[in-house]
C-alpha cells in the first residue's frame, strides 16, 4: 500500500509545534507525516529542557513519526539533522553538524536544532515519535541578547544567493527532504548513520565522548545505528551506544 501523503497543519501563534503534535497523538486524529508549522512559539524547547527561541523569519515545524518496530537510538535526530543540512547545502551555506542534533556553521554558529521526543514507549505496540525542527531562515532572526549569549547564524545570512530566500520555499523544501530522510531510517539505518557521521563537524578527529558512565578520548572513525561510536583508542577500538553518550568535544 502507498504511503499517504503527508498533511500539513499551519499556525501563526503557539506554544511548541512538539506539544501540538502529541495533542493530535493522544486524541487519536494523528497519522504519520502530520506536520505541524508555526511562525512563532512562545515556549519552544531544545534538548535537556533548553529554551528554543522562536522569532519571526525562522521556520518551526513538527512532525509525527509512526513505525511497526522501534528504530535504533537516535535516528530520527539523524534524519532530522540531515535534512536541514541538505537544505542548508541546496542554498549554498556552509554547514556542518555538531553531535548530536545541531546544525551550525563550520565556525560553530548555530543555524537549526533538531529535538525527537516519544512518550509512553509500549512493548510490542506502534510507536509514536515527534521531530521538532527549528531553523533560522531570514528576518531579524534571533533576538540580539541570545546572539551575545552565543553565535548563531541564519540560512539568509548565509546562502550566496543575491535574493533573500523565501521562507515558504525553504518549508517546502525542508518538508520534502524531512520525508525521505525518515523513510531511511527504515529503510537502511546504516547508510543514514554513516551519511550523518561523514558530515559531524568532529567526524575523523581526536575527541572526548562522555558517557553515561564514563569517558572515552580517541578518534572518532565511525557510527553504526546499533553499535553506536567507533572510538580508537590505545590500539583498539572501543563502541559507545548512541543513547549512552552525553557529549562529544574536541581532545584539544
Amino acid at each position: 500500500m502507498a504511503a499517504l501523503p503527508w498533511r500539513r497543519f499551519r499556525h501563526e501563534v503557539v506554544s511548541s509545534t512538539n506539544d501540538l503534535a502529541f495533542a493530535a497523538i493522544e486524541a487519536g486524529s494523528a497519522r504519520h507525516g502530520d506536520t505541524f508549522v508555526a511562525g512563532t512559539q512562545t515556549a519552544g524547547r531544545g534538548t535537556r529542557g533548553r529554551t528554543w527561541e522562536s522569532a519571526p523569519g525562522g521556520l518551526y515545524l513538527s512532525v509525527v513519526l509512526r513505525s511497526t518496530s522501534m528504530p535504533p537510538p537516535g535516528a530520527w535526530t539523524c534524519a532530522g539533522a540531515l535534512a536541514v543540512h541538505d537544505v542548508a547545502r541546496s542554498v549554498g551555506a556552509p554547514a556542518v553538524i555538531k553531535w548530536p542534533n545541531d546544525v551550525t556553521t563550520p565556525g560553530g554558529a548555530k543555524i537549526a536544532g533538531v529535538l525527537a521526543e516519544s512518550r509512553g514507549l509500549r512493548a510490542n505496540a506502534p510507536t509514536a515519535f515527534v521531530l521538532g525542527v527549528g531553523l533560522n531562515v531570514t528576518g531579524a532572526g534571533p533576538s540580539g541578547a541570545l546572539r551575545a549569549e552565543r553565535a548563531v547564524a541564519s540560512l539568509d545570512e548565509l546562502s550566496p544567493a543575491p535574493a533573500p530566500l523565501d521562507l515558504a520555499s525553504v518549508e517546502e523544501a525542508l518538508v520534502e527532504t524531512l520525508e525521505r530522510r525518515t523513510r531511511e531510517v527504515i529503510e537502511d539505518a546504516s547508510l543514514l548513520f554513516s551519511e550523518f557521521f561523514e558530515r559531524c563537524a568532529l567526524a575523523h578527529a581526536r575527541v572526548t565522548v562522555e558517557g553515561a558512565e564514563q569517558e572515552v578520548t580517541g578518534s572518532w572513525t565511525g557510527l553504526d545505528p546499533f553499535l553506536g561510536l567507533r572510538i580508537d583508542a590505545a590500539g583498539r577500538a572501543r563502541h559507545l551506544p548512541v543513547a549512552h553518550v552525553r557529549s562529544v568535544l574536541p581532545a584539544d
